[in-house]
């Protein structure tokens, strides 16, 4: 089970990507003050969390939904 802490982070992320489609993770990190590590060890969670993601061919990343 995922702490509070961690899936307030998650939620955070996700609000990133829909505010700044297409923006690289790395982008969104320096932003949110996190390091990228941090920024792609969460992007799979956020996947298993429902959130549908879409990388581009630049290596942006926006949202393409939420699985029910």
């Amino acid at each position: 089970m995922a702490r509070k802490q961690d899936e307030q982070r998650l939620q955070t992320i996700a609000t990133m990507i829909q505010q700044y489609p297409g923006r690289k993770p790395g982008w969104i990190a320096r932003i949110l003050g996190l390091d990228n590590k941090t920024m792609m060890r969460a992007l799979p969670q956020l996947e298993d969390s429902g959130y549908l993601l879409v990388e581009d061919e630049h290596g942006g990343v926006s949202f393409f939904g939420r699985r029910r």
